[in-house]
């Protein structure tokens, strides 16, 4: 974490800031909150941990959430095993047509993901007819303790194993610290290009599925802006954006941070404009500070 120490600061400064404004902020239910919060964020930033690690960026996990939640909560109301199995097969399909397309056509992949992000919000509305759908009541338990916990760390175990213990995880930290050095070596750049944006589409469906369950309710709409502070959570864990450096470990605590830096805005009665303000400093001044910070040690 030692790349991550000036975010750090950026974290204590503001906790300090967040304890003198409110006294509810240490309360049970906060503490509650912030860490369901942070624990679909760690999903989502697992998943995109791989996608980083080779170089790459994915923008579109807010809106795979988004989708993969209402498709779930839509089939749910038939069959929920059915539904939970579509919703993260329609990550696991995104992901992959955002694989090819990089791969095959060649183009960046933000532009890539920002498209795509575009694309599955209008298909969201108009799946959906611009209305929300409530989750089947036995499924809501997913989005709470301790089921909750049980899937994060379920993730966050084949995540590691998927990064520090198999063929696939060492190619992708190999391939992103070097890709022309992984190329020489053999390695199939191209088809793990395909497999990072599958892994983090799955992962953004579980996600999203578990957000759904714990609001109790799916809306066709995503934010952006989700996709930026889960790509900043990766950021400040000491993942470098240039590839080749993540830990999923790291990566949770940079959830976590996230989480408590947005709670502690809404807690401390800052109104949604300033909100705004707020966390896009924070997000880019951050990811400076880790880049600086990565310089310094190289």
């Amino acid at each position: 974490m030692r790349k991550s120490f000036p975010c750090l600061v950026f974290v204590i400064v503001y906790m300090i800031f967040a304890l003198l404004q409110s006294d509810k902020f240490l309360t049970m239910a906060n503490m509650k909150t912030i860490v369901q919060q942070s624990s679909v964020m760690a999903i989502v930033a697992v998943g995109l941990l791989f996608v980083i690690v080779l170089g790459e960026v994915d923008l579109s996990v807010s809106s795979i959430m988004g989708l993969a939640g209402f498709i779930c909560a839509d089939l749910a109301r038939e069959n929920v095993l059915l539904a939970v199995v579509a919703g993260i097969l329609t990550g696991t399909v995104v992901g992959l047509l955002n694989g090819i397309i990089c791969t095959c056509l060649k183009i960046p992949s933000m532009i890539v993901t920002v498209g795509m992000h575009m694309v599955l919000v209008g298909f969201m509305r108009i799946y959906s007819e611009s209305r929300s759908i409530h989750f089947n009541q036995g499924m809501k338990s997913f989005g709470k303790f301790p089921r909750l916990f049980l899937i994060l760390a379920a993730v966050l175990a084949i995540g590691h194993l998927l990064l520090k213990h198999s063929l696939f995880g060492r190619c992708c930290i190999a391939a992103g610290g070097d890709r022309k050095l992984g190329q020489l070596n053999r390695i199939p750049v191209r088809r793990l290009h395909m497999l990072v944006f599958v892994v983090s589409g799955t992962f953004a469906a579980i996600a999203g599925i578990i957000k759904g369950c714990r609001i109790g309710f799916a809306i066709p709409t995503a934010d952006l802006e989700y996709s930026f502070e889960c790509i900043t959570a990766v950021a400040i864990s000491g993942a470098s954006l240039a590839g080749g450096v993540g830990s999923v470990f790291n990566t949770m605590l940079g959830a976590l941070i996230i989480s408590m830096l947005s709670n502690g805005l809404v807690v401390s009665g800052v109104t949604p404009e300033l909100r705004k303000v707020c966390t896009g400093l924070f997000l880019v001044l951050s990811v400076y500070f880790c880049i600086q910070k990565e310089k310094a040690f190289r």
